[in-house]
């Protein structure tokens, strides 16, 4: 053998030596699959709920870790899914609503990188289906498509039907005769000249645009089904990959309208579901802390205003129920594919709601509130080699998942994020991670800031100014209002104890660990560049 030919043998051997392992590497890398459900609260048998058909959720709770005392950061989708997918928190990122350019992630901060960014910068292959961003809070409804930014690949908008090939046109609703009436309204509001918000509240209020559904059809032929179909499509093309790869999918269901296949509703007999118990404002809270937006008034067979008779309530929890049971039939789907394909084992699974729902407690039936109901967000984090059927009710922030993660995962966390991991948790070193769980709701000039810890609630409302050089809210030092609730006295929030003797100084304890967060957001909140 030539001199010439040995040398070059010298160069390539260790060269690749370091490419096998590299890649070797790569394929040992756990995977995601990151289940995002919409407007879903802990209403589930595995949080204590036994009448709620929820199978293939409980399963994958006893497989892992159910978080019982997790919370958004805020209730409303946009901010919410902002915070957990960056990690940070909404005061510190100024994102409060979506919508308005003010409240773009990419425009303010087009720098900052994002969990599945993340993901793809370290080298794996981050595929997208449903509703992950919210859709009014990105560029492209997914932080693209220009330069793909979160994801390899995308499937967003006009999810489609399997069987047919064609993407869903229909709407939230199949009813023919709810078809044809809306196809009425419509010829008749025309010659009205109603367009856009006045045409939608016109049908609303002639019954085109109901609070719910029921009726025969596939699971497919309404929009989580089709995400299903997406979400295993993609499970099948990932297992021949050689690349570790972060699948997240995002179920529109339960929210507004509550629209499922008969089937999940022929689970539940209405008249034996329980009503909410408690359905006044607690006793001496501000009126700051009420919302007065009830989101179920904007739907079709919804009272505008004044109680919402018995009937109408029971119809809307059955349908909350229904859609409930019918994306927990397509999550089963998507882990027996994971199965079928050989990748269950290594691969991390995370579901997680990105708030919770009054269901007609305080006359609520809605999120906008820093009330538990609204605040309290199912979490589930299930991974290879750790122990199943563990429950932790120690407070949780749902911005904890990425930097979690990140450590399942050995890719490393990005410095200055402010959730915390709860690897210690799941691997029963440590039974908590935070002292307490953190929201924020604004209301009209006024920020309503929550601390939940494993007993309590306290909320400080400051008054404040949005500062368009933070793109973030100035809080003023002293709160205008204040409250207290104890989960072990009054589990439904029916009295304020603020100011209570009894209570000075867990108050006391409680105020100073508030102010000290809001100090922390407010002294990190990112100037915006120019």
């Amino acid at each position: 053998m030539s001199l010439l030919k040995v040398s070059s043998m010298r160069v390539w051997l260790p060269l690749f030596v370091v490419v096998c392992l590299a890649v070797s590497v790569q394929a040992e890398r756990k995977n995601v699959l990151f289940i995002a459900v919409d407007d879903l609260k802990p209403l589930l048998k595995c949080y204590g709920h036994e009448h709620v058909h929820s199978p293939n959720i409980d399963a994958l709770a006893a497989s892992g870790m159910v978080f019982r005392n997790a919370h958004c950061q805020q209730a409303l989708c946009g901010p919410s899914r902002m915070s957990l997918l960056t990690g940070y928190y909404p005061d510190t990122l100024g994102i409060y609503s979506m919508g308005p350019e003010r409240f773009k992630f990419r425009p303010k901060y087009p720098d900052l990188v994002t969990l599945p960014q993340h993901f793809k910068n370290s080298g794996y292959t981050t595929i997208g289906t449903g509703k992950i961003f919210d859709p009014r809070s990105v560029e492209g409804d997914w932080d693209g498509p220009q330069d793909a930014v979160s994801w390899t690949e995308f499937f967003g908008k006009n999810p489609y039907n399997a069987k047919t090939g064609r993407p869903i046109t229909g709407g939230y609703y199949h009813d023919p005769a709810l078809k044809d009436l809306v196809a009425k309204l419509k010829q008749d509001s025309a010659a009205e000249g109603l367009k856009h918000k006045a045409l939608q509240q016109y049908l609303r209020e002639h019954g085109g645009g109901p609070a719910v559904e029921c009726y025969d059809v596939p699971d497919d032929a309404y929009r989580d089904g089709s995400i299903a179909n997406r979400g295993l499509e993609q499970l099948e093309r990932l297992a021949d990959s050689n690349k570790p790869f972060f699948l997240a999918v995002g179920f529109t269901k339960p929210h507004l309208p509550f629209v499922a296949p008969q089937k999940y509703w022929d689970l539940y007999d209405r008249e034996k579901l329980e009503l909410a118990p408690f359905q006044h404002s607690p006793e001496n809270a501000p009126p700051c802390a009420e919302s007065g937006y009830v989101e179920a008034r904007g739907y079709s067979g919804v009272p505008a205003d004044g109680p919402i008779p018995e009937p109408v309530q029971r119809e809307l929890i059955h349908g909350y129920l229904a859609c409930v049971s019918y994306v927990d039939a397509q999550i089963g789907k998507l882990i027996t594919k994971l199965k079928e394909t050989g990748a269950y084992d290594n691969t991390i699974i995370v579901l997680w709601g990105d708030h919770g729902f009054h269901l007609g407690d305080k006359q609520l039936w809605g999120k906008h509130t820093n009330y538990e109901q609204s605040t309290h967000a199912p979490l589930i984090i299930a991974n290879p080699g750790l122990p199943g059927g563990e429950f932790n009710d120690s407070p949780v922030n749902l911005i904890d998942i990425f930097p979690t993660l990140c450590e399942l995962t050995e890719l490393g966390t990005p410095e200055g994020i402010e959730g915390k991991s709860l690897l210690p948790i799941l691997k029963g070193s440590k039974n908590s991670v935070n002292d307490f769980a953190a929201s924020i709701y604004p209301r009209s000039g006024i920020w309503g800031i929550a601390i939940r810890t494993e007993r309590y609630r306290y909320v400080a409302w400051y008054k404040g100014s949005y500062n368009k050089k933070w793109h973030g809210a100035r809080l003023n030092r002293k709160p205008q209002f204040t409250e207290l609730y104890d989960y072990q006295t009054d589990p439904l929030e029916q009295k304020n104890l603020s100011g209570e003797p009894a209570y000075v100084e867990i108050e006391k304890e409680l105020a100073a660990v508030n102010r000290e967060h809001v100090a922390s957001t407010q002294s990190n909140q990112f100037q915006v560049k120019d």
